[in-house]
């Protein structure tokens, strides 16, 4: 039987390893979090991936430790933490403390100390231990039942190494036990420790090779074969309180005062909570933590990204949600409970829709299930194409839920609309009029993850099953369809249950901040319209793409065998490095910047070298229409839609910080125009007879309102007037 893990958390270093190693992050209100967000990582990936029996934290004190006594120089050369980073202490505390992390510290210990006393006593009690850290010191309590976790260097924070044994010893070339005596003989610079002057880390290898230890070195320093110079002797025997004070500096206390308490750092399973609609089982917490607690300190630090690590804590082995106090989540498949559903929703006059597809390109997914909602915590899923489940008829199903959705005396909520409104238009539903929008209304109200989950946990502290625990990743990755009603449906009605909740959250905030007129006349108007276009399309005409793509080979082909002509031989254009060797070792040309790989040859640098040899222009040209013939002439045929030969675009209104749309899959907004040849590719774009293409465009409206509200001459030249007045904006108020 394999024993019980106890895993042990290096708070302070940790906390200071996630500083330098992320970048910094702050809450709206000004507050940094980037170390917080770092330990709370790292605690989540423990739970995760470790599954430990126990577990516990330690944290040093801001008293002098025994080390400065013994020796005052002890760390004197560290610089004192910058204010932003001792400003998160306190929120690390209140992190752990939510965790119910049982916390270790004595004052005249380091947290390391603390740790080695529990190790010591861990063994004893037959447990394996792992240490999660950032400093390597710990490094020197690895034995056959300790481990250390540490971030690998150079890498992403989260990116971390189990170190064991035989890790040290490939290593260091020593023993665990020997790295005390190590730091004794060569110092470490980052604690201050002075070590014997003139012993590095080769020679002071050497001597614990042979000798063991630092007493070992001592014992045999006399001794007719030691190594080393009769220098490196004379050292040794002039420092020697040095190097054993060095030594004791760099050795953990075992003997710390710290007990280790095992009931109380048990991290055992708490009471499952009640189950959930359609029988499911209910996952119990993961550990003995505070997991509602944690979610709200999340919240409160806007922890957005780890949300759904969290979640999966919980449904690890089941599908669950976490929702409001109470839900009443039904699944309809027979025709009589439709149409008491529909009734329900024709009597609340507003509710919120959301559908379940087989993919995520709408215009060719297959309806899965709708979700409806006209009431918080009351909401019902009408599967429709789930695999092998008892259900409606698709079409009869679409049938009945026609009349409802198009009726526009009803208002209609949902996140991402235009999602739902092209995958219903396949089936002949136009879904009008959609009022309201939670994904718009987010982006107005200036929040920075629009996802229906994120927003669901900062706006109303509840917790979503992500769809990934429904059909997983990778090569493993299901569709909707293979997914079971009774897991689904939880699933689907939540989500248009929090869309309804966080509408009537928004309106009010949308008015209160004096963007309604903006989002009621504006953005939603807009929405339909985009989704008229993107249904419509774009024609695309093929056979001169197909004929641009010949001259474009034919003139591609030319300026190869120009530029081999001038360099003197063949290589590959493409190649970075074959293209580096030829222009700055054959042809000795300036060097521009070097990069992990080598010289760069990006465009910047060959611009600057222009003139400076022939093949250079031949290179810059030939790099621009193999991007031009790659990139568009290539690319746009394969993106038409075969059933219609068009190229339908997404348009975003939610995709830029300026307010402006933004186009993808293909962007139809960034076809080239600088150049006559990349102009060519416009010429593709064409309308049926009969009809025209139109191009609008924002003339640099904010730059002009910019202009107009700062005055700055420098924005404003002589010919720039403006017609109409503009008023500031209203200032937004901290509510």
């Amino acid at each position: 039987m394999s024993k019980p893990l106890l895993v042990l958390f290096d708070a302070n270093a940790l906390v200071h390893r996630a500083y330098h190693a992320l970048p910094p992050l702050m809450t709206k209100g000004g507050e940094p979090t980037g170390a917080v967000y770092g330990f709370a990582q790292m605690v989540l990936k423990t739970l995760s991936e470790l599954r430990p029996a126990y577990w516990a934290a330690a944290f040093d004190t801001p008293a002098p430790t025994f080390r400065h006594l013994q020796y005052q120089e002890y760390k004197a050369t560290r610089k004192a933490a910058p204010d932003d980073l001792r400003s998160q202490f306190p929120r690390v505390r209140e992190l752990t403390q939510a965790f119910n992390l049982p916390i270790f510290e004595a004052s005249g210990y380091e947290a390391d100390d603390l740790l080695g006393a529990l190790c010591l006593q861990a063994t004893r009690n037959g447990l394996k231990t792992i240490i999660v850290t950032g400093d390597g010191d710990t490094l020197q309590l690895v034995s056959p039942s300790v481990r250390v976790l540490l971030p690998k260097p150079q890498r992403p924070f989260s990116d971390t190494l189990l170190w064991d044994e035989d890790m040290v010893r490939q290593r260091y070339g020593l023993e665990p036990s020997q790295i005390p005596d190590f730091k004794g003989l060569k110092g470490d610079t980052s604690d201050n420790i002075p070590g014997v002057p003139g012993v590095g880390e080769k020679t002071a290898l050497k001597l614990l090779q042979q000798f063991g230890t630092v007493e070992g070195v001592y014992q045999h320093l006399e001794d007719p074969d030691f190594i080393g110079a009769p220098k490196l002797r004379e050292l040794l025997r002039q420092h020697r309180e040095i190097a054993l004070q060095s030594q004791a500096l760099a050795t953990i206390a075992t003997d710390a005062p710290a007990v280790l308490d095992m009931e109380a750092c048990r991290l055992a399973p708490s009471t499952p909570l009640p189950g959930l609609a359609f029988g499911l089982p209910r996952a119990g917490r993961t550990g003995s933590f505070d997991r509602e607690r944690v979610a709200a300190l999340f919240r409160e630090l806007e922890f957005t990204t780890l949300l759904p690590r969290l979640s999966q804590l919980e449904a690890a082995h089941t599908l669950a949600i976490v929702e409001s106090p109470r839900s009443d989540y039904g699944v309809i498949a027979i025709p009589q409970a439709l149409e008491a559903a529909l009734a329900e929703m024709r009597s609340a006059r507003s509710f919120a829709v959301d559908v379940e597809t087989t993919s995520q390109d709408a215009r060719r997914a297959d309806l899965v299930g709708v979700s409806l909602c006209a009431a918080p915590g009351r909401a019902y899923y009408i599967p429709v194409g789930h695999q092998g489940a008892d259900q409606l008829p698709l079409r009869e199903a679409i049938d009945r839920l026609k009349p409802l959705l198009e009726d526009s005396g009803l208002t209609k909520v949902a996140h991402n609309s235009k999602f739902d409104m092209t995958a219903l238009a396949r089936y002949g539903i136009s879904v009008r009029p959609l009022a309201f929008d939670t994904m718009l209304a987010a982006y107005l109200l200036g929040e920075k993850s629009l996802g229906l989950k994120a927003l669901a946990f900062t706006r109303l502290g509840v917790e979503m099953t992500p769809i990934t625990a429904l059909i997983g990743t990778g090569a493993k990755q299901i569709s909707m369809a293979q997914v079971p009603v009774e897991a689904a449906a939880p699933y689907a009605c939540a989500d248009a249950d929090m869309t309804l909740r966080l509408q009537a959250l928004m309106e009010p905030e949308l008015r209160r901040e004096g963007l309604w007129s903006l989002f009621a006349e504006v953005e939603m108007p807009l929405l339909p319209v985009l989704l008229d276009m993107e249904q419509a399309g774009v024609a695309l005409d093929a056979g001169f793409l197909k004929g641009l793509s010949q001259q474009y080979g034919d003139r591609l082909a030319h300026l190869e065998s120009e530029i081999y002509k001038w360099v003197g031989h063949q290589f590959n254009i493409n190649s970075s490095q074959q293209l580096a060797a030829v222009l700055f070792e054959e042809l000795q040309l300036t060097k521009g910047k070097r990069t992990k790989t080598g010289y760069s040859t990006e465009a910047a640098v060959l611009e600057k070298l222009q003139g400076a040899h022939p093949a250079i222009g031949l290179l810059l040209e030939h790099r621009q229409l193999s991007k031009l013939l790659s990139t568009y002439i290539e690319a746009l045929p394969a993106l038409a839609d075969p059933s219609t030969g068009r190229v339908h675009t997404t348009f975003n209104q939610t995709g830029t910080t300026t307010g402006r749309l933004s186009s993808e899959d293909p962007n139809l907004q960034n076809i080239p125009i600088r150049t006559e040849e990349g102009r060519a590719i416009r010429h593709a774009f064409i309308a049926p007879p009969g009809h025209m293409l139109m191009g609008a465009d924002y003339s640099q409206i904010d730059l002009r309102a910019l202009a107009h509200l700062s005055g700055d001459p420098s924005l404003r030249p002589p010919s720039f007037k403006t017609r109409t007045s503009i008023a500031p904006p209203r200032p937004r108020s901290s509510a």
